[in-house]
């Protein structure tokens, strides 16, 4: 059983000094306020957080006063050595440690909050944001998120999708936003559905974003120059429309699980490459047979990529009983029910230990209090995986409709393989054309824009995010002279978006004597 801290954060902090490598996985936030339900909830919202070590779960503080409510899913990270919360996101809201917002909106802001939501500043319904480490630099991290419409947009019924694929710049030291809204892929994909490994050669990041099509992946490559993405189909798999896609890496990085989402019920595990990016070995399997179309299925992959495990509900009405828990073997095709019960949602921890979180209601349909299950062997088939319902009650538990997948941070290089060296790719030719150099420069930066009919809002932060100058540039070729802001020598950021269509690029300009 957890220890369970009923102290506030900063004693938590002073406390914690246990030091383990990668530990960028090691905490998560739990925060399931749901505004239709009425089980304890404490603003401000996010009141829990689970830490892991080795053996499992080691504390649970709460409350811990995140000011992050969530109910699609959630992203957390941690100090590499302390494995101490840093940063939380739902996808709209981002918050540090301390609780304090850092962006109370981080999507674009011609793009309103979904209309499903009854809060715009503490929004619920996001999915599936990832945090990771820059490559190039230990002091700052990645937030990865989508921003999507319904799909109205497209005539397609109940398939949202994102029309952005976007990143916001961290500075872990002082817990700060730098940029947010850096945009990276403008095509439609898939809502969430975000996976990432780390590239065989130890240092670097492979990102998966699905398609808006079963049969298209958006690969990304994170190294020190920054992320760029390229779009990949699948020969093998039917061109259908899925909806709110996830998508998982075992543990070792060798196995890719992609579900398509109950609309299509299908699972696509593929063999993955960690040092070229590549899938192969494709295999198909459904639980079209377990689900109804539409439920809430809020799946997760063992650690190994043998078991899928998911819930079912007992809608659509006129289908008692036929609600429950259930692990998908793929090595078998057998389907097990573990529970007769439809819990919430699950996360896999660093250690290979799912956690479920339930409500647990009387007679009455009134929830009384919340516990979370443990599944400790979640490789093995059947009952064997060690399924134990109601281990403690806590405050929160993990709810959500679409996990985030937990990203394995101690996964190390591929030693003696073709990918035992690091290597710097080349930044890919951006579409834009739009250029920033020299870089480092003694003072005198050149803008070059696409043409000179350009339209672009030029904007420089600190690495605290404070904005130090911002203009107007029309034409393609402008200079700005660092030297004259009256700003020392660093690092900084020059944001440039285009006023038309508000694409952003970001670049890191070094400032040099």
């Amino acid at each position: 059983m957890a220890k369970k801290l009923q102290i506030s954060l900063l004693l938590f902090l002073l406390l914690c000094g246990l030091a383990n490598a990668q530990r960028e996985g090691d905490s998560f936030a739990i925060g399931y306020c749901h505004y239709m339900y009425s089980h304890g909830c404490i603003e401000p919202y996010g009141s829990s957080i689970y830490t892991f070590d080795e053996n499992g779960i080691d504390t649970i503080i709460e409350p811990a006063g995140l000011n992050l409510n969530t109910d699609y899913s959630r992203a957390t990270f941690s100090d590499n050595t302390t494995g101490e919360l840093i940063f939380a996101s739902n996808g709209w809201r981002l918050v540090n440690r301390s609780g304090e917002v850092l962006s109370y909106k981080l999507w674009r802001s011609d793009l309103e909050a979904p209309n499903t939501s009854n809060d715009t500043a503490n929004l619920l319904y996001t999915q599936n944001p990832l945090f990771l480490p820059d490559p190039g630099d230990s002091t700052k991290a990645y937030l990865f998120y989508g921003q999507y419409r319904s799909a109205n947009l497209f005539g397609t019924g109940n398939r949202w999708c994102d029309v952005l694929f976007t990143y916001a710049y961290l500075d872990i030291p002082s817990q700060s936003l730098i940029s947010q809204g850096n945009v990276v892929i403008t095509d439609t994909t898939g809502i969430g559905g975000l996976a990432a490994v780390r590239h065989g050669n130890g240092r670097d990041w492979w990102i998966v974003k699905p398609g808006r099509f079963q049969d298209e992946y958006y690969m990304g490559l994170l190294d020190p120059t920054g992320v760029r993405f390229e779009k990949k189909t699948i020969a093998e798999v039917e061109h259908l429309e899925q909806g709110r896609p996830c998508s998982y890496f075992s543990k070792d990085g060798d196995i890719f699980v992609h579900f398509t989402g109950s609309a299509l019920c299908n699972i696509h595990r593929y063999s993955f490459d960690r040092c070229d990016g590549s899938f192969s070995n494709y295999e198909i399997h459904t639980v079209r047979d377990s689900v109804w179309s539409g439920d809430w299925m809020a799946p997760a992959l063992s650690g190994d990529g043998s078991k899928f495990y998911f819930r079912r509900s007992s809608f659509p009405f006129g289908t008692s009983g036929a609600g429950g828990f259930y692990q998908l073997d793929f090595e078998t095709e057998q389907i097990h029910k573990l529970s007769i019960f439809n819990f919430g949602s699950q996360i896999l921890s660093n250690f290979n230990q799912i956690i479920q979180g339930s409500v647990v209601y009387n007679q009455a349909g009134d929830s009384v209090y919340m516990v979370y299950n443990l599944i400790s062997l979640p490789d093995s088939a059947g009952l064997a995986c060690q399924y134990e319902l109601n281990v403690d009650t806590v405050l929160n538990v993990p709810n959500f409709i679409a996990p985030s997948a937990m990203v394995n941070f101690r996964l190390g290089k591929l030693a003696g393989s073709s990918c035992d060296t690091v290597v710097i790719k080349p930044p890919a030719p951006k579409p834009d054309n739009l250029l920033v150099f020299p870089n480092p420069t003694q003072g005198l930066l050149q803008i070059t824009l696409p043409n000179d009919t350009s339209a672009y809002t030029a904007t420089l932060f600190s690495l605290t995010g404070q904005r130090l100058y911002r203009a107007e540039l029309l034409g393609a070729q402008h200079s700005l002279n660092l030297s004259m802001l009256n700003i020392a020598h660093g690092l900084y950021f020059l944001t440039l978006e285009a006023v038309n269509t508000g694409d952003q690029r970001t670049f890191k300009v070094m400032y040099t004597q």
